[in-house]
């Protein structure tokens, strides 16, 4: 036995199986690089294409799930960024739509699932409309003064929403405490939308998002200094 270890057989053996072992492990790397493989990504931003600009979606998924298929490769490097997955609305109305899921992947990746593969979107009719905006004053000026005038910059202000948010909109006010102003005084402050009974209304746009307002005061003349006049 010792003979056989030490002779060039047993090193030929050796040899072979060493050489067999490097060659298992290629041909399972190369077959590994070469065999498609399956990947989940989860919550995967659902995109709007094609909607008329006279609507808005009020309701719809914000993200889907998919199973992807392509070479070890293809996933290098692969970012949520570079899956597109979107709804095509084009010639829809106002209504609830069931829509099919589509996509845009990058070159080498298949799409294999889709969860859900149709959504449920809600549309409606974008209203936009100018409002003046209303100036609301509370509080007192400084002991001595009294308010003049004030000007708004601007006077009025647009506002858009979709359709059942819309008709809620009774008037567009400011807020404003004068409490302790004098001589010339300026605030910018955001105006507020509310419906007939002065609840505020949400979920709409109001441009622009800021108003000036601009306030003199003068001094309170005492009736002694009437009639020293």
């Amino acid at each position: 036995m010792e003979k056989f270890l030490r002779s060039n057989n047993f090193a030929r053996i050796i040899a072979i199986f060493l050489a067999l072992i490097l060659w298992l492990i290629v041909a399972g790397e190369q077959i590994t690089q070469t065999t498609p493989s399956r990947q989940p990504w989860q919550d995967i931003p659902l995109q709007v294409e094609n909607l008329d600009p006279d609507y808005v979606v009020t309701d719809m998924p914000s993200a889907v799930d998919v199973t992807l298929e392509g070479l070890p490769e293809d996933f290098v490097d692969l970012t949520v960024q570079e899956i597109e997955v979107y709804v095509d609305l084009a010639d829809l109305g106002a209504g609830n739509h069931l829509v099919q899921v589509q996509n845009r992947l990058p070159s080498g990746l298949t799409l294999v699932l889709v969860e859900p593969e149709q959504v449920r979107v809600s549309i409606e009719a974008y209203h936009a409309e100018v409002f003046e905006v209303e100036i609301n004053l509370i509080g007192t000026p400084a002991a001595g003064w009294e308010l003049v005038e004030y000007t708004v910059i601007p006077e009025e202000v647009l506002i858009g929403a979709p359709e059942s948010v819309f008709e809620k909109v009774d008037r567009v006010v400011v807020l404003i405490d004068k409490t302790g102003m004098r001589l010339m005084e300026s605030v910018e402050l955001s105006p507020v939308a509310y419906d007939e009974d002065g609840n505020q209304v949400d979920g709409l746009l109001i441009d622009p998002s800021l108003v000036t307002v601009r306030f003199e005061f003068q001094r309170i003349q005492e009736p002694d200094e009437d009639n020293n006049n």
